[in-house]
């Protein structure tokens, strides 16, 4: 068991550093690490099991720095083509438009915004990367797949980044 668990993981990580370019590359590679771990659970007793713990918000602020290395004006798709990589490696099936989304969320903090104002947000945002905007009923569509996937807390009209979630894998 723990032994498939270490491949697993050497998996995603390998995966994920496959897919970047960033020049410090061992310093990426600590903030993976540290954001997607095994998670330990009292009481799981399935061998077949394997839990990793993923930081969603702590890794998306830990990617400013990295997006900005590439040019302040590219920082957003450098961000969400990032987030993808990780996304896709943890086996998570986003969009492009999902993956910008969740990068722009990422300085949101432990504040909560309402859906009508982060659209508008993004629609002054969107005049500047065009590839990544969405009409109205796919931004609604994009939400609750996020909240779908535990990536946002989204209830009421409010949205949040979940700070983390556990994502189980059969082994």
């Amino acid at each position: 068991m723990m032994e498939e668990s270490k491949t697993l993981f050497d998996d995603i990580y390998a995966e994920i550093m496959e897919g970047v370019d960033f020049s410090a590359f061992d310093k990426f590679e600590a903030l993976i690490k540290k954001n997607i771990t095994r998670a330990v659970i009292k009481g799981e007793d399935n061998p077949g099991l394997v839990s990793v713990s993923f930081k969603c918000q702590q890794l998306l602020e830990g990617l400013t720095p990295f997006a900005n290395s590439k040019g302040k004006e590219q920082a957003y798709e450098v961000g969400a083509q990032t987030l993808l990589t990780i996304t896709n490696a943890l086996q998570f099936e986003l969009d492009e438009e999902e993956a910008f989304l969740l990068f722009h969320l990422r300085g949101l903090g432990k504040f909560r915004k309402r859906e009508a104002e982060l659209l508008k947000e993004l629609k002054k945002l969107w005049e500047s990367f065009p590839d990544y905007a969405m009409e109205d009923r796919d931004f609604s569509r994009a939400l609750k797949n996020l909240m779908r996937d535990k990536f946002i807390q989204y209830r009421k009209g409010n949205i949040h980044l979940n700070p983390s979630f556990v994502i189980r894998y059969r082994v």
